[in-house]
């Protein structure tokens, strides 16, 4: 059976690279005696695989994972014992089945929602005016370093909603897909803000026409139109 584990990271956690987590997640299933399937071949590993990277030192509200297991287990069950062999700051939300043939995560989902905190917050007013104005933009191009050094990328396709909260945070809808990433520290280099700030990552979604569908949501569909796309955003 496949199973689909939605969990968050935050405290020293968010430290721990990609690599560091797949191999913390392997010990803690083997720990927690569950029936993991192996690859085939000369290497066999177990069948896990994550969403979309996070960066390293961002927290989450909503990261995902899948696991295959060769036995078919109460779900309630492997999120108890699972979470007990994890360390503090990661916290599973939920885990639910998913059909044998479902897409992988990283094939369905295409947006990544993020919050971003200063720690002197900037005039509201001031923020809702350079959101405007990143939006209203035809093209936002930032510099990215690579092998054969920088190039330049127009991220503003990728920037699909902007909204300034009352406590003057940030929330933004980014594109995070197979086709191409923006981070959310390009979109705040390209509206001049300055000051220490926080990013966290509140919510990966698969967007279907106006509206928002959380991996979850697949399983037990929700209402997907204009009014599920603004109070998933908006909540964040």
């Amino acid at each position: 059976m496949r199973l689909r584990v939605k969990y968050s990271k935050g405290g020293r956690a968010v430290f721990l690279g990609h690599l560091e987590m797949l191999r913390l997640w392997q010990r803690a299933m083997r720990r927690a005696g569950l029936p993991l399937a192996y690859s085939h071949g000369f290497n066999p590993h177990p069948r896990l695989a994550f969403g979309p990277a996070l960066a390293v030192g961002i927290e989450s509200l909503a990261e995902y994972l899948d696991m295959e297991l060769t036995v078919v287990l109460d779900p309630a069950e492997v999120k108890e014992k699972l979470q007990a062999e994890l360390p503090a700051g990661l916290e599973i939300l939920l885990v639910f089945a998913i059909p044998d043939q479902a897409p992988a995560l990283t094939a369905i989902i295409d947006a990544a929602a993020y919050r971003v905190a200063w720690e002197e917050p900037p005039d509201p007013k001031i923020l809702q005016q350079k959101a405007e104005a990143l939006l209203s933009r035809p093209e936002v191009q930032v510099s990215r370093p690579g092998r054969d050094g920088a190039r330049v990328k127009d991220i503003r396709p990728g920037v699909f909603q902007l909204a300034v909260k009352p406590e003057a945070t940030l929330a933004m809808l980014l594109e995070c897909s197979s086709r191409g990433v923006v981070r959310p520290e390009e979109v705040v280099s390209a509206m001049a803000l300055e000051g220490p700030y926080r990013v966290t990552r509140t919510g990966l979604f698969i967007r279907r026409g106006d509206g928002l569908l959380a991996p979850e949501d697949l399983v037990n569909p929700t209402v997907t139109g204009p009014e599920a796309k603004m109070q998933r955003f908006m909540r964040r």
